[in-house]
């Protein structure tokens, strides 16, 4: 009988365990615009999203980068507002940007789940 238990016992346990990693993912949605303003002295491609009281800015990562060209086309130009609607999750990690005069910014990094130009 106790065999029995504990069989019934690590199959519901494993019948409950989930495999996946983004269980606690939590994917935001907002209007946010696809900004380069090198040329100006500003910061190299990023996006930029107001909340209520500021505007902050956000770096895709590396494997997001395809999904915003195929969206939006080659990225080339060196002074840029495009707007877009937005969805995307934090990684967790922070990512560096060219700005103007030589110097970097850094800012949160995201991975874009979805993007849609306005």
């Amino acid at each position: 009988m106790k065999v029995l238990i504990v069989l019934f016992g690590l199959l519901a346990w494993i019948g409950c365990h989930d495999e996946s990693g983004d269980v606690n993912e939590q994917v935001y949605e907002t209007d946010a615009t696809w900004t380069n303003m090198l040329a100006t002295d500003g910061c190299s491609w990023h996006f930029s999203i107001a909340s209520k009281d500021s505007t902050y800015s956000v770096l895709p990562n590396e494997a997001s980068r395809a999904k915003i060209e195929k969206e939006l086309g080659k990225i080339e130009d060196y002074y840029s507002f495009t707007p877009v609607h937005l969805k995307y999750s934090l990684t967790g990690s922070k990512s560096t940007v060219q700005c103007g005069w030589g110097r970097t910014a850094t800012y949160d990094e995201i991975k874009v789940v979805e993007i849609r130009k306005k």
